[in-house]
């Protein structure tokens, strides 16, 4: 029994580091952001916990989350172009140049991604299981598209 105390406790005690190792890489992410830059940094990690959400919401049949969550995405694709003003790509952002340079594919893409948002809503509303899925691989399909035109890897 002294034994597995031991265990337990030098777990418990290393605990704090490994989740602090496993999480360093997010947070120096957004290390020094300010202003919009970090206000567009949080939005985007919203959108990717509520992405996770709608995954393991389609898996369960959740039709109830996978609408809460596609509408939030929905709604921040619709405000997502404001969060990249003129100016706006000091360090620690991750967006390319390419966002300003090409402006209206930028907006296109931005609008691809609100548009199978809202398709995703409309889908998961109506209950049709089979379609919700491929409307979630179109949501996630426009987020992998955009961030490879847009975002430095």
């Amino acid at each position: 029994m002294p034994l597995i105390r031991f265990h337990i406790i030098t777990v418990l005690s290393l605990l704090p580091f490994i989740l602090g190792v496993s999480m360093a890489p997010k947070a120096l992410a957004h290390a020094g952001a300010m202003g919009i830059v970090k206000e567009r940094m949080d939005k985007f990690e919203a959108s990717e916990k509520a992405t996770k959400k709608i995954k393991q919401a389609v898996s369960r049949g959740d039709t109830l989350v996978v609408v809460t969550e596609a509408g939030k995405l929905a709604s921040w694709a619709s405000e997502m172009a404001a969060y990249f003003p003129k100016n706006s790509n000091q360090s620690p952002s991750e967006a390319k140049e390419d966002v300003w340079l090409r402006w209206d594919d930028f907006l296109i893409a931005i609008q691809s991604f609100e548009d199978s948002a809202s398709t995703l809503v409309d889908v998961a509303s109506s209950g049709d299981s089979g379609a919700i899925g491929q409307a979630f691989k179109d949501v996630t399909q426009s987020c992998k598209s955009c961030h490879r035109e847009f975002r430095e890897d």
